[in-house]
């Protein structure tokens, strides 16, 4: 990797982990909070109406944000063309979503659902007006400036639901999350943003990001609703309560591993579109993100798992304790979900979205076979269908890498093991406490085991000389060098 993509690469990694863990540090808050004050009720009512946000955010992004990062030359009109593009699908979806709302309060019946999908559904149209500034932020590294606006959005959003949740406003705290950090995000790109408004549209140009962009729009929004169908389906066959401690489960069992894949993932598609064409200047980029993924993610997961128990009851209460053992499960699933996103990653970077369009396509279908066969004998079987797919397409996935650029799937474990195993050490050490202390008040088995599990897992770094751990030692010494 030369230095200039060296410091756009380090540079993008420190932001986009300060946006991250910003972000996700003032979300986690807000989730505490509001599952402190509001029943699991109010979060199946949010946990049904995903998918159609979901589906629907997909089609308004539709892959052209995508295809303009990694494209090395566009110009005003392409931005332009994208603007124009994204208003009217969002406009359109929202008109459609919001004459189907009754129907989907009927199918689902639950009172006022019409209503709340009609709010909810708000933040495609506000979404889809600040795609292009985003993308000409990224297009030219400004990963302090994203960081900002994410950062401050969702901490007006969380503010303004806080104060709704105490006030008494229930379920409306939650949906109306989701649209204030729209509103507040939107209106900061236009405002730290220098694109100016135009509605010059091009078909030609429009075609001639079409190619990659609807490929990667469909298998983008097959892997969404993957995941989100989920939601909806329980809720559907399960009660309110249920689905509620479903959806908090998946919610703080996918953050960890989602949150650390984001950061690298949204560095890498600015960082390493540069390079796609240099066969192996690129490997060696995409082997070193796949370790610096399983150097945090493997470690932060397994220890999100072991200390499970003490931290929900102590931080949610225990009325969401149904929720721990689904927790533990879907953190486990969740390591094969960033692990196979980033394969999709550098797949799309060398333009093969037509590949992961397939994977998705097998995988959507495989998982409504699964989810079939394995619902009627309750949400955790349901859970073990998730685990087992999610491990069968990170292995399809290295195989498409090894196949396209030759990152093979015995390379990619060859990379990923060292870390995994100090990671199982760490969380073996950790479970003990719990065997042997079992009576130990949930704050201080919580600190007890993270001081454990971190304390093992540095030290086991330190002493194999993990490339990782040395390099950001090194970077620590520098920087307090210059100082």
């Amino acid at each position: 990797m030369s230095e200039n993509a060296k410091q756009h690469t380090l540079k993008g990694l420190f932001w986009n982990a300060i946006d991250r863990f910003g972000n996700q540090l003032v979300t986690t808050a807000v989730g505490i909070i509001t599952a402190r004050i509001l029943t699991p009720d109010d979060f199946g009512v949010l946990a049904v109406l995903i998918i159609f946000t979901t589906i629907a955010t997909t089609f308004v992004d539709s892959g052209l944000a995508t295809s303009l990062v990694r494209s090395p030359v566009v110009d005003d009109k392409d931005y332009s063309s994208m603007f124009v593009f994204n208003l009217l699908v969002s406009l359109t979806l929202y008109f459609l979503l919001f004459f189907a709302a009754p129907y989907i309060e009927r199918f689902n019946g639950i009172d006022n659902l019409a209503l709340y999908a009609r709010v909810l559904f708000i933040q495609l149209v506000v979404h889809s007006l600040g795609i292009v500034q985003y993308v000409k932020l990224l297009k030219k590294y400004a990963f302090k400036e994203t960081a900002r606006i994410n950062v401050l959005a969702v901490m007006l959003s969380g503010s303004l639901v806080i104060g709704l949740a105490l006030f008494g406003f229930g379920v409306w705290a939650i949906l109306l999350q989701p649209v204030s950090y729209s509103f507040f995000r939107t209106a900061m790109l236009w405002f730290w943003g220098d694109w100016r408004l135009d509605l010059t549209f091009s078909g030609n140009v429009l075609k001639k990001h079409l190619g990659f962009s609807l490929s990667f729009m469909f298998g983008s929004m097959l892997g969404k609703v993957f995941s989100q169908s989920y939601y909806a389906f329980i809720g559907k066959h399960f009660s309110l309560a249920q689905t509620g401690f479903y959806l908090q489960a998946n919610k703080w069992g996918e953050t960890p591993n989602m949150l650390i894949s984001s950061i690298i993932q949204g560095t890498t598609l600015s960082t390493l579109a540069p390079i796609q064409d240099d066969y192996p200047r690129f490997l060696n980029a995409c082997r070193k993100s796949m370790k610096s993924l399983g150097f945090v993610l493997f470690p932060v997961s397994l220890c999100a798992i072991a200390v499970a128990k003490p931290a929900f009851i102590y931080v949610l209460s225990d009325k969401w304790a149904p929720s721990i053992l689904y927790f533990q499960l879907l953190c486990f699933a969740g390591l094969f979900i960033s692990l196979t996103d980033l394969n999709v990653n550098f797949l799309n970077i060398k333009g093969k979205s037509n590949y992961t369009l397939w994977l998705e396509i097998i995988k959507i279908t495989t998982a409504v076979a699964v989810l079939l066969a394995t619902y009627r004998f309750g949400i955790l079987y349901i859970i073990f269908g998730q685990i087992g797919i999610r491990i069968l397409f990170f292995g399809i996935s290295s195989v498409f890498s090894g196949k396209i650029y030759g990152y093979s799937f015995f390379r990619q474990l060859a990379d990923l093991f060292p870390p995994f195993f100090l990671s199982a050490i760490a969380f073996a050490a950790a479970m003990a406490p719990v065997y042997f202390f079992p009576n130990l008040p949930h704050l201080a088995m919580l600190c007890i085991q993270s001081t454990i599990f971190v304390g093992i897992y540095i030290s086991g770094n330190h002493l194999t000389g993990n490339e990782i751990w040395l390099e950001l030692l090194q970077m620590g010494k520098n920087k307090l060098a210059k100082r």
